[in-house]
């Protein structure tokens, strides 16, 4: 076993390899969902030169990781291998920080809140009914009246889109399995935090679906999701938001199904007000 030289600075290369090892492993976990977010090559860019500068700390302190053992200790090539690696990261940190600045301290971009004055077409708030009933109404306030939407179902995105005829609308896709699209349904903090975001993302109006009520109950209880679905209901109000929930009453004792719907009105209320 090779034998440990300097054990301060071995705890200091360790420690900064482990945390920027970390770094490297949340940006190429991030990677595919910012560049798709941001969709603009620039902060593209600047999302691959941070990458990068943080792949030559690794390195770097890998190195100096040996350096502090009898493997490497007292190298001198290895030594001014990892001085130039640091110095080029750092140069790149700097620049990428240099990139990030400019174009906002020119006023190039600007964050602007998407806004529109509430149609009074529809109340906010949720609604529930059966399958058919909740998935026509989707179809209709997503792609008929263009209002933003997000589907939580059982079925993968690109089923779901062709059986009702959507092309983009987002969708999450309640299951165990690893997939990009895919949430476990014992996840419903998560699931809550995403749909809250989605909501307080625009002025808009906006649109919910979840069609695995009985699978999320299924695999959580109906008490966590019914306070699951209380949750949305309430931020949906909040927010300019249409929560639909297709309940199928068969699956449902009489006890479980009342206790839903008493929080949820009548998909009918709704359908009412879309066909004035």
């Amino acid at each position: 076993m090779e034998g440990i030289m300097s054990l301060g600075y071995l705890l200091r290369d360790l420690t900064i390899f482990v945390l920027s090892f970390a770094i490297v492993l949340m940006l190429l976990a991030v990677e595919k969902n910012v560049k798709r977010n941001l969709r603009v090559k620039y902060f593209s860019r600047v999302f691959d030169l941070l990458l990068g500068a943080f792949l030559l700390v690794v390195i770097a302190e890998f190195i100096g990781v040996l350096m502090r053992t009898s493997l490497l200790y007292g190298n001198s090539e290895y030594a001014l291998l990892r001085s130039a690696l640091l110095t080029v990261s750092g140069i790149m940190l700097f620049v990428s920080s240099i990139m990030v600045y400019i174009p906002f301290a020119k006023g190039k971009y600007v964050v602007v809140p998407i806004a529109t004055e509430p149609s009074g077409e529809f109340e906010s708030g949720g609604y529930w009914g059966d399958k058919k009933d909740t998935e026509r109404l989707f179809v209709e306030l997503t792609k008929h009246r263009h209002l933003p939407g997000i589907a939580i179902t059982r079925d993968l995105p690109e089923v779901f889109r062709k059986r009702l005829g959507l092309r983009i609308v987002p969708v999450i896709w309640i299951s165990k399995v690893k997939h990009p699209d895919a949430v476990a349904p014992t996840r419903l903090p998560y699931l809550l935090e995403t749909l809250r975001a989605f909501l307080e993302s625009t002025e808009l109006d906006k649109v919910i679906l979840i069609d695995c009520i009985e699978y999320l109950i299924l695999e959580n209880g109906p008490e966590s999701v019914l306070k699951f679905v209380a949750s949305l209901r309430d931020l949906a109000t909040l927010h300019r938001g249409i929560l639909l929930v297709s309940i199928d009453w068969e699956a449902l004792d009489e006890k479980m199904f009342s206790m839903f719907t008493s929080e949820l009105n009548p998909i009918e209320e709704l359908e009412k007000v879309l066909t004035k």
